[in-house]
């Protein structure tokens, strides 16, 4: 854990009102964006991460010297998403209905080719098992570590890169029948528009 990142935690434990808002001012596009990549839409995800603001301010003092801030934080937005889903079973999005990235103005060309793979590529996560597609967001969205990862899902790095590894063959596999698919869609249209 950084230093700042100790200072930071040291405040939280004195209850200082300032160190709070200053973990919302950090954190808040991590937490928010890791509930988004689990499946919740912005209003549900917007009230968890608030949820997980109260829940860390309550109990600050069961972080662990060990684990750093911003995976306790995924930690707790997790438990709270994952509580929401069990207890409510709310309406929770896919993957393909999360932002787009901005764009840096590419020729059109390109951006149409990329947004596709984009698409495709979050369709083919979106199908994964939620425990491979928990572990893909945290790792390749959220750009955590394999520790970093363990953390929050509460399970030995071994694991972890088991589901990355397993995660990215089945990715590879969802992604070649889609790509299978549309050249047999390109090929029959061809002939379609032959005859």
């Amino acid at each position: 854990m950084e230093l700042g990142e100790r200072f930071l935690a040291w405040r939280l434990r004195r209850r200082d009102p300032g160190a709070c808002r200053e973990l919302i001012q950090r954190h808040h596009p991590v937490v928010f964006g890791h509930l988004r990549r689990l499946g919740a839409d912005p209003a549900l995800a917007e009230d968890l991460t608030q949820e997980t603001y109260a829940q860390a301010w309550r109990g600050i003092d069961g972080l662990r010297d060990v684990a750093s801030l911003r995976s306790w934080l995924l930690t707790i937005a997790r438990n709270e998403f994952l509580q929401v889903v069990r207890n409510r079973n709310p309406e929770v999005t896919g993957l393909d209905a999360l932002p787009e990235p901005p764009a840096l103005d590419p020729p059109a060309d390109a951006l149409a080719v990329h947004a596709e793979r984009d698409a495709e590529l979050r369709r083919a996560v979106a199908r994964l098992d939620s425990p491979l597609r928990q572990t893909v967001a945290l790792h390749y969205f959220q750009d955590l570590s394999l520790r970093e990862v363990a953390e929050v899902l509460r399970l030995p790095r071994g694991t972890v890169k088991s589901r990355l590894n397993r995660a990215l063959d089945t990715l590879r596999g969802l992604l070649e029948q889609e790509a299978t698919n549309h050249e047999q869609d390109a090929t029959r249209e061809t002939a379609a528009d032959r005859s």
